[in-house]
């Protein structure tokens, strides 16, 4: 078994519906096949970071943004977010404090809830709705068929993921289940895929696709700076857009560091720069998007291709092939390749 306790990495072996340490002092729930294998205090739920930063100190207005985002289905969650922005900082200078404060503390900082593994009825509702079999009319991306850039860049993702023979592969955040669905579609029927993702629900995705591929899809319950694995378990590691919608995004790399085995690949489909997903909670309150990017960088999140080389690069990850899709002028990801 290649999972370990997230942040001591104690060995783990199944005892009836639990992950347990070799010492049995540690101990994670197995809820629907699903292993919970979270740090202490967190709550196995997707986090809307550019968000939760700016309300960093402010808890209990998370919460309120939450309770009426889901209570009123809105169309539009950022006219909420902007809302709130203008009711407790008001300006961008009090928003920029709030940057400055959160980029001082510590990368756990933010890690509350209830306790690991803490799994609402909603969350084993929504699994299971996704766990169903999809023909494209709910959430599961099931079928990469569709024309345009989004369909040829989810293709060229798995050929490349998939490229050269391994017996297993990682991937963090399974979210919708399009990259899931691209790797699976290319992967041999013998490998395993290991999917991560935050938010319990989202891992639903990954039963929809495993069956309708017929291949092994391993769903886990897990953030991406404390992966449960050994070192070295993966010769492929491979996200779509998980690197630009997380935090901690140094920690992550090198938790990917970490578990990728020596002349591994880490497989990336990125944003060119953050600044197209973030700008319409801080354009109104005059930010730039020179300014937009430095923030999320000082913070510790995905701003650019040219930070995720340079940390990459430091952590002994070199890109060696990058191949841009660009949806319109104004949106461009890229596919990008690095060798460990």
């Amino acid at each position: 078994m290649i999972f370990v306790a997230p942040q001591s990495h104690k060995k783990l072996s199944l005892n009836k519906n639990k992950l347990v340490s070799t010492d049995g002092k540690e101990s994670y729930s197995v809820i629907k096949g699903v292993p919970i294998l979270l740090p202490e205090k967190t709550n196995p739920d997707w986090s809307r970071e550019l968000i939760e930063i700016i309300f960093w100190e402010h808890s209990n207005i998370i919460t309120k943004i939450y309770e009426e985002i889901e209570s009123d289905n809105v169309a539009d969650r950022n006219e909420i977010y902007i809302k709130y922005i203008n009711e407790i900082h008001g300006t961008k200078e009090n928003i920029l404090k709030a940057f400055d404060s959160y980029k001082q503390k510590e990368t756990d900082i933010w890690i509350t809830g209830d306790k690991s593994g803490n799994v609402t009825k909603n969350q084993i509702k929504d699994f299971k709705k996704f766990s169903k079999k999809s023909i494209g009319k709910k959430r599961t991306i099931t079928k990469i068929k569709g024309e345009g850039p989004l369909w040829d860049r989810y293709r060229y993702f798995g050929k490349l993921v998939c490229k050269e023979q391994t017996d297993r592969i990682l991937e963090l955040a399974t979210g919708a289940g399009g990259g899931t669905a691209s790797v699976a579609l290319y992967m041999p029927k013998d490998c395993e895929l290991y999917t991560v993702d935050i938010g319990f629900d989202c891992l639903g995705n990954a039963f929809g696709i495993g069956r309708y591929q017929k291949k092994k899809i391993i769903p886990v319950c897990a953030n991406f700076w404390y992966l449960p694995f050994k070192d070295k378990s993966f010769k492929t590691i491979c996200t779509v857009c998980g690197l630009d919608e997380s935090r901690e995004i140094i920690e992550t790399l090198k938790e990917v560091s970490r578990v990728l085995a020596d002349n591994g690949r880490f497989v990336v489909i990125s944003r060119n720069n953050a600044f197209m997903r973030q700008y319409r909670i801080l354009e109104p309150f005059g930010f730039t998007e020179k300014e937009t990017l430095k923030i999320l960088k000082d913070c510790r999140m995905y701003s650019d291709l040219n930070n995720l080389d340079e940390i990459c690069n430091n952590l002994g990850m070199k890109l060696i092939s990058r191949k841009e899709y660009r949806d319109n002028e104004n949106v461009a990801f890229s596919v990008s390749e690095y060798r460990k």
